[in-house]
């Protein structure tokens, strides 16, 4: 997963070294990521045919944590969860409806950052995105540097998917002979897991593909703009996270026979699909992953995810007085110097207990 992949990737010694530093040894980054952080064979291997994307596989990864945990910053569920990164919590690995997101945002933001990757130049093995079939209207011309979806999601099959096809083909040459084990018979199988985070990361990709936009500039004597250039660009992060908040919503849970039936049905082409009931995450349960909501911030007055009605799950809440001081109403004197106030604010806050 790409959750797997927080490693600082140091390529000076690459680059001063060729050869070394890449295949083998202590100093290939690829093999300490695949010894200490969780890469799989596969994606090992692709690191090192690929040295010059990993920084980029890097940053996708802590722009997928970073948005999961801005879109999910006022829910039970904050996205804490995928701070113990490469070992996930149990929530992360049933297959629950906040797996679910994990994967769809993973495979989005992998899929985003090599698209605007291509377009900035920064990898040699990409360009620019074609122009658009569609043809332009009177009021502009496609031109520009487009963000190259069609590699990005390229890249992301090959580095994400790939582990989890894996998965389905190993599991299923022991799936015969665990037909008899009663106990593994009530685990969720691995093939199965892994057959809903491809679907999961098919729906985030598409997630990404869909959010493409016309972004212009225009040319022109003082901005008139007389020639208008436009090419289809990514809008902010943010905006894909908060489009698969309402796939987390909608949500669809499916059972274990559904999913051995390949997910193929357009019921769920374009959903983000469950095994597992998730946890309350109301109070700490490490052998679900529940991190619990005990001195959380809340709202008294909303009644949404963060309200403390919500968000406290009916343990009551507790309000604290904070105090802040910061300079204010400044005046500029002469030429030389400001002078300003210091000014003491009082601030309810309200904490679950």
């Amino acid at each position: 997963s790409l959750q797997h992949s927080n490693l600082h990737w140091n390529l000076s010694s690459v680059n001063n070294n060729p050869g070394r530093g890449i295949r083998s040894g202590t100093r290939s980054p690829c093999g300490l990521a695949r010894r200490r952080y969780g890469f799989a064979k596969l994606q090992a291997k692709l690191c090192r045919s690929s040295m010059e994307a990993m920084p980029h596989v890097q940053k996708a990864a802590s722009l997928a944590a970073e948005t999961c945990q801005r879109v999910f910053q006022d829910r039970r569920w904050n996205c804490s969860s995928i701070i113990t990164a490469p070992y996930l919590t149990p929530d992360l690995t049933r297959a629950t409806r906040e797996q679910a997101y994990a994967y769809a945002i993973s495979s989005a933001a992998l899929t985003y950052t090599m698209a605007r990757a291509c377009a900035s130049g920064t990898l040699y093995h990409c360009t620019c995105a074609s122009k658009p079939e569609e043809p332009p209207n009177s009021n502009f011309q496609w031109g520009g540097c487009g963000d190259n979806i069609r590699w990005g999601v390229y890249f992301a099959k090959r580095f994400i998917d790939n582990v989890e096809k894996m998965n389905v083909n190993k599991t299923r040459k022991r799936k015969r002979n665990d037909d008899h084990d009663e106990e593994k018979k009530n685990r969720i199988p691995r093939q199965d897991v892994a057959v809903v985070n491809l679907h999961n990361n098919r729906v985030g990709r598409r997630i990404i593909k869909e959010s493409l936009q016309t972004q212009c500039k225009c040319h022109g004597v003082s901005g008139s703009c007389n020639i208008k250039t436009c090419w289809k660009g990514l809008p902010p992060m943010i905006e894909i996270g908060q489009r698969l908040l309402r796939q987390y919503t909608n949500a669809m849970e499916v059972s274990r026979s559904y999913v051995e039936g390949g997910l193929g049905s357009k019921r769920t082409a374009n959903q983000l699909v469950f095994l597992s009931k998730s946890p309350d995450y109301c109070t700490k349960d490490e052998k679900l992953g529940s991190f619990g909501t005990v001195g959380r911030r809340c709202n008294v007055t909303t009644n949404g995810p963060n309200s403390c009605r919500q968000l406290c799950c009916g343990r009551g809440y507790r309000t604290l007085v904070e105090e802040k001081i910061e300079r204010c109403q400044c005046k500029y004197y002469n030429c030389c110097y400001v002078k300003c106030n210091i000014c003491r604010t009082m601030t309810q806050i309200y904490e679950c207990g």
